[in-house]
């Protein structure tokens, strides 16, 4: 089914009529002082990423590729999702859209990726459920490895229809990657240098609102985790617009790109501004901004044509404000 045909879909029939609600997998996490709250909260908005492109996968077990049959290896993980809205009330009839890399690093359908691997048309470890009455989901899917500048992470996508809630991802508790990281199938690759506090994207060994709860599953042999997405359906309905008080760095555009892309950041006032691009290694590879610029919407570009493929790293940094997203240059 195209686009344009689940849109009229919904519009017709409901997303629960559309999209089958799938049964949900038991996750049952003792607790582990990861995402506890005692209030309701917003989920942050992190980088999307250079590898969202499926709108139409809905799923619930996405180890298989479905191009060639394939089903990944990896320790088990059933991930158990709820959407909420500030005031706590679940919200049925979400499209959550999950993504992540195999335990060797890599996402489906791309090329370019460590050790000049393609894996182009395929769609490994990627789909789409739709929260129940109650704002659950759930899908089966592997522990998620690592690759150069990145801890274990899975993104996602909370929607309705064409209109995003959230664009975020979540890290995992580190002592639980390492023992991951130390079983036969993922210790040929051996233990990540990177913590969630020296992560690009994190930056903290417990991201606040961003570190699923899990917990071993004796049974499978792999972990069960819980996530809770919080959104904010006044004003969530579209893409989240600059806070005119706020400093904001938006995702850069195309992304994929080659060999150049446009990054867009905002200003609330008249600042020193600070914007660079890292590699992988955390070398400073690009300043492409370091000045004072006035407030408003700003544009910078990243030309890439002297550097290999792979993915980049850029931090705006202003009077205190430091975010930093993700960028995939493809030749």
């Amino acid at each position: 089914m195209n686009r344009r045909g689940i849109l009229k879909g919904i519009s017709a029939l409901g997303l629960g009529a559309l999209f089958p609600v799938g049964r949900l997998l038991e996750a049952t996490v003792q607790n582990t002082g990861k995402q506890s709250r005692t209030s309701c909260f917003l989920t942050p908005q992190e980088t999307e990423g250079p590898f969202y492109f499926d709108t139409t996968l809905v799923r619930q077990d996405i180890t298989q590729d479905t191009k060639s049959g394939v089903v990944k290896a990896g320790l088990p993980l059933v991930m158990a999702f709820r959407v909420v809205d500030l005031n706590c009330v679940p919200m049925p009839n979400v499209l959550v859209d999950i993504w992540h890399c195999d335990k060797d690093g890599l996402y489906s359908g791309f090329p370019g990726q460590p050790g000049g691997i393609n894996t182009s048309g395929q769609n490994f470890l990627r789909g789409i459920q739709v929260t129940d009455a109650d704002g659950r989901c759930s899908f089966r899917s592997i522990y998620p490895g690592w690759y150069p500048g990145r801890v274990s992470h899975v993104h996602f996508k909370a929607r309705l229809s064409s209109n995003t809630y959230v664009t975020s991802q979540f890290a995992f508790p580190e002592e639980f990657n390492k023992d991951v990281y130390a079983t036969p199938l993922y210790a040929a690759r051996g233990q990540n240098t990177l913590t969630n506090a020296t992560d690009m994207i994190f930056r903290d060994p417990e991201p606040e609102g961003l570190v699923m709860a899990i917990a071993p599953n004796t049974t499978t042999g792999g972990y069960d985790g819980t996530f809770t997405i919080g959104v904010k359906v006044t004003t969530g309905l579209k893409d989240p617009a600059p806070d005119a008080d706020s400093f904001a760095l938006r995702q850069n555009f195309p992304n994929p790109f080659n060999p150049s892309t446009t990054i867009p950041y905002f200003l609330p006032r008249r600042s020193r501004v600070k914007l660079t691009v890292h590699d992988v290694a955390g070398r400073e590879v690009a300043s492409l901004v370091d000045e004072l610029k006035a407030s408003g919407v700003h544009e910078a570009t990243f030309n890439a044509g002297a550097f290999s493929s792979g993915f980049y790293f850029y931090t705006l940094d202003a009077e205190g404000f430091v975010q930093t997203k993700e960028m995939l240059h493809l030749k």
